[in-house]
C-alpha cells in the first residue's frame, strides 16, 4: 500500500488488486466484513460496497454526481470487462480530519451536513491529474463514493483500465498521491487571499518601495560604503549583473547582508508582519500536509525569504547599473572637456605658428627685397662709373 503522511488533515492511501486474484486483499476484506460473500469476489462487487446506503452517499463518476439503477448496472459491466481484460483494480482512499473540514466550511458537526458537491468536484480534478501523471491513458474508468461510517469522512475511489498495457503498474507513484493531497488541500482550504497579501508585502511594500528609494539619497554612509564595495567587485560585463547568475556568486553574501541591513533600517515593520504571516502559513501547511516526508511547509517560509532576498538583490544591482551609467557619463563629459581644452590650445598654437610663419615670410621678403635693391643700386653706380671713363 502506498500512503501519504498519516498525521495530516488529508491522507491519501492507495492499493491495487490483480485481475486474477481470488480475493480483493485484506483491505477489501475489511471493507466487506459485514457483507462477506461466499461466491468468488469480482471487481464489480466492490462498487456494491461503495454504494452501500448505510455507509455512503450514492456512487459518482467523472461525468455524473449520482447514478440511476441502469447507470450502476452499466458501471458494473465496465468493471467486469476491465477484469476480463486483465486490468488491475486500483483502490484509492482520501480521508479527512473532520475538524479541518469544518473549519473550511465543508462539514457541519451539528447537522452532520457535508458539502458533497465540493468534494466530488475536487475528486474529479485530483483523479484526472493523478491518472495523467501515472500515464494511464484515456480508457480508465473510475467510480467514487463519500463514506460517513467512521470517525473521519473519507472518499473511496475504484478504477479500472479498459485497455491495460502488458507492463501496467499497480503501485501509484508517491508523487502522484502527494499531488492528490495537494489538490484537495488547495481546493478546500482557499489561502489565495493570504498568499496574495504575503506577495504584496514582498513585492510592493518592500521591493517596489526600495526601487523608489535610491541608496545614495540616504544619509547612511554604511549603506553607501557597502554599496560601493559590491559595485567594485562586479564583473565588467553588465549582462551578469543579475541575482540569478553564478558569475556574481562571490558578492551574494555581501549583497544579502546589505539587503538584511537595509530592510532592518527601512522596512522593519513590514518585515515583522511578513514573518508572522509566513509562520501562520507554515502552521496551516503542516496541519494540512503532515510533518513527515518532503512537504511544502518545510520550504515555504525559506522559499519566500529567498524570493525577497533575490528581488532586493536585483533592486540593488539595477541601481548599480544606473550608477555605473552615471559614472561613465561623467567620465565621458570630463574626457570631452579635456579634449576640447587640448584642441583649443592646439588651435591657438597652430594659429600662432601660422602667424609667426607669415611674419617671418614678410620679414624675409622685405629683407630680400632690400638686399636686391641695394645690389641693384650698386650695379647702377658701377655702370655709371664705367660710362664716365
Amino acid at each position: 500500500m502506498t500512503s501519504t503522511d498519516r498525521k495530516a488533515a488529508v491522507i491519501v492511501t492507495s492499493k491495487f488488486v490483480q485481475s486474477g486474484s481470488s480475493t480483493f486483499s485484506s483491505y477489501v476484506t475489511y471493507l466487506d466484513r459485514d457483507e462477506a460473500k461466499k461466491e468468488e469476489p469480482t471487481f464489480s462487487s466492490y462498487n456494491d460496497y461503495m454504494d452501500d446506503g448505510d455507509k455512503a452517499t450514492s456512487l459518482f463518476t467523472a461525468a455524473h454526481n449520482s447514478l440511476s439503477s441502469k447507470q450502476k448496472d452499466d458501471l458494473k459491466e465496465v468493471f467486469q470487462k476491465g477484469q476480463e481484460r486483465g486490468s488491475i483494480l486500483y483502490q484509492d482512499v482520501i480521508s479527512f480530519d473532520n475538524n479541518w473540514l469544518e473549519e473550511n466550511g465543508i462539514y457541519d458537526r451539528k447537522t452532520k451536513n457535508v458539502n458533497e458537491e465540493k468534494l466530488k468536484e475536487v475528486t474529479r480534478k485530483a483523479m484526472k491529474d493523478m491518472h495523467d501523471k501515472n500515464e494511464m491513458g484515456n480508457n480508465l474508468v473510475w467510480s467514487g463514493a463519500i463514506h460517513h461510517n467512521t470517525d473521519n469522512i473519507h472518499i473511496h475511489v475504484a478504477s479500472v483500465d479498459l485497455s491495460p498495457s502488458k507492463d501496467q503498474r499497480g503501485k501509484r507513484k508517491l508523487k502522484s498521491l502527494e499531488g492528490v493531497k495537494s489538490t484537495f488541500v488547495n481546493k478546500i482550504q482557499d489561502r489565495s487571499a493570504e498568499h496574495q497579501k504575503i506577495n504584496d508585502i514582498i513585492r510592493k511594500e518592500i521591493v517596489h518601495d526600495k526601487k523608489e528609494r535610491k541608496t545614495f539619497s540616504t544619509f547612511d554612509r554604511k549603506f553607501k560604503k557597502d554599496f560601493m564595495q559590491i559595485y567594485k567587485q562586479l564583473p565588467e560585463n553588465k549582462r551578469y549583473w543579475s541575482y540569478g547568475y553564478e558569475n556574481i556568486n562571490h558578492v551574494k553574501p555581501a549583497l544579502n547582508q546589505l539587503t538584511k541591513d537595509y530592510i532592518n533600517h527601512h522596512y522593519k515593520k513590514e518585515f515583522n508582519e511578513l514573518d508572522k504571516r509566513l509562520d501562520r502559513e507554515v502552521a496551516e501547511l503542516k496541519r494540512a500536509y503532515g510533518e513527515g516526508g518532503e512537504h511544502r511547509y518545510k520550504d515555504y517560509k525559506k522559499n519566500k525569504m529567498a524570493d525577497l532576498e533575490k528581488r532586493m538583490g536585483n533592486a540593488f544591482l539595477s541601481e548599480m547599473k544606473s550608477y555605473d551609467r552615471q559614472v561613465k557619463q561623467i567620465k565621458s563629459k570630463k574626457e570631452a572637456k579635456k579634449y576640447t581644452r587640448k584642441y583649443e590650445r592646439a588651435k591657438t598654437n597652430v594659429a600662432f605658428k601660422q602667424m609667426k610663419y607669415g611674419l617671418d615670410r614678410v620679414v624675409h621678403s622685405e629683407m630680400t627685397t632690400g638686399k636686391n635693391q641695394a645690389a641693384h643700386e650698386r650695379l647702377q653706380r658701377d655702370i655709371e662709373r664705367s660710362n664716365q671713363r
